[in-house]
């Protein structure tokens, strides 16, 4: 993704689901540290909380899998 892409992202997180009680799902994963540190770089470079830039990584990732982030 490109930085015009992952901002768009990022202001369509806010126009689309909404993250409320109803609509969200809590998920911890183990992963490797050097993974959590590259992903708490990202994320202090974006500007973002780590919790968007994952999200952002794992709806694309998803996406090529076949994932509609729309629920169609």
């Amino acid at each position: 993704m490109n930085a015009e892409q992952k901002e768009q992202y990022y202001r369509s997180e806010y126009l689309g689901a909404p993250l409320n009680n109803d609509h969200i799902d809590h998920m911890n994963f183990r992963c490797q540290k050097s993974l959590a540190t590259w992903i708490r770089i990202t994320a202090a470079t974006e500007n973002r909380d780590v919790s968007m830039v994952i999200r952002r990584l794992l709806h694309w990732a998803a996406e090529q899998e076949g994932f509609d982030k729309n629920g169609i």
